[in-house]
């Protein structure tokens, strides 16, 4: 498969310099370390290819940045990198078993420890049985992890639907259809012989 991945200048070369590049613990910001993590342990499960050390972390891809129809990230948009932060998009061709694909929308759920409902009538059930245990996933009442296993895992297993690139609720509140959806990409490594353009850019 073709996917996109923005880098820094500095992991542009590092790349290039040493022929592959990975992530760790180490680079995860620590307010993501949690989810970052979860979402290593979905990749052990999920891929063929092995972990290549207990501290590796996903590196992260764009399969399609907004819909079908704009695939590839346009530079032209901020927030990939530090205002005025030289980056570089590269294009990568990958095997399929060595991606794992999301719904970049709905890892916000999982960003933000948010219970991810099938339906909105899903989602108020799951909050009203919260309530009565005097438990909550958001606001000023709530606690992370959940510190009910039984609740836990049940909030842990709603994000696995981020997966389900096909899904979406009936009305698209929750997800939208996959012609509009944005779907990231994660991956163990890339190697330099998976790079098949690169193109340099000044971040807005």
């Amino acid at each position: 498969m073709v996917i996109w991945s923005i880098l820094t200048q500095k992991a542009w070369n590092d790349l290039r310099r040493h022929g592959r590049l990975k992530d760790t613990h180490r680079h995860a910001m620590q307010e993501f370390l949690a989810p970052y993590t979860w979402m290593a342990g979905q990749m052990e499960r999920r891929l063929k290819i092995p972990r290549p050390n207990k501290k590796a972390m996903p590196i992260w891809a764009w399969y399609q940045w907004e819909g079908t129809s704009r695939r590839k990230p346009d530079l032209r948009a901020a927030g990939y990198l530090p205002r005025g932060e030289q980056g570089v998009r590269i294009e990568l061709k990958v095997a399929d078993d060595r991606v794992l694909l999301s719904d970049f929308d709905l890892w916000h759920y999982v960003l933000n420890y948010w219970y991810l409902p099938e339906s909105e009538k899903d989602g108020w059930a799951f909050e009203k049985k919260l309530a009565r245990a005097g438990l909550s996933f958001y606001g000023c009442n709530h606690e992370r992890p959940l510190p009910h296993i039984r609740y836990r895992q049940q909030m842990e297993r709603s994000w696995e639907r981020i997966f389900d690139i096909d899904w979406s609720d009936r009305g698209h509140v929750i997800a939208s259809p996959l012609k509009k959806k944005s779907i990231q990409a994660t991956l163990w490594e890339i190697c330099r012989n998976d790079v098949v353009e690169a193109k340099g850019f000044t971040a807005r």
